[in-house]
């Protein structure tokens, strides 16, 4: 698998605060049949292309009471998820987000 290969799909439900330019806290939830979205994933705008220039955000915090923070939200699961990046202004309630893995290559681990 590619770093530009689709590996799963987050809907923001809620968009909760706006702490920075670069920083944004939303209720998502994974809306892929059969893969999680891992700390670390990348995500953009789901109409975007692959070659497009808008900057990807990253998956930097996942928190659901009463488990407290996780790694993987499985599929079908909803949470608060923080993200980090450039640009965030695209996220939005409502908004299905495209997840990618990181670029460093954690395929490996995951598929095993």
């Amino acid at each position: 698998m590619t770093s530009t290969e689709s590996v799963g799909l987050l809907r923001v439900l809620i968009v909760y605060e706006r702490p920075s330019a670069h920083r944004v806290v939303c209720h998502a939830r994974c809306i892929s049949p059969h893969q999680g979205v891992f700390l670390g994933d990348s995500v953009l705008p789901v109409d975007s292309s692959p070659g497009a220039v808008i900057p990807p955000a990253r998956v930097v915090r996942m928190h659901r009471p009463p488990y407290g923070e996780f790694t993987e939200l499985p599929p079908v699961w909803s949470a608060l998820v923080e993200l980090e990046g450039p640009d965030l202004s695209w996220v939005q309630p409502n908004a299905n987000l495209r997840v990618v893995p990181p670029t460093t290559g954690t395929e490996q681990e995951r598929a095993g």
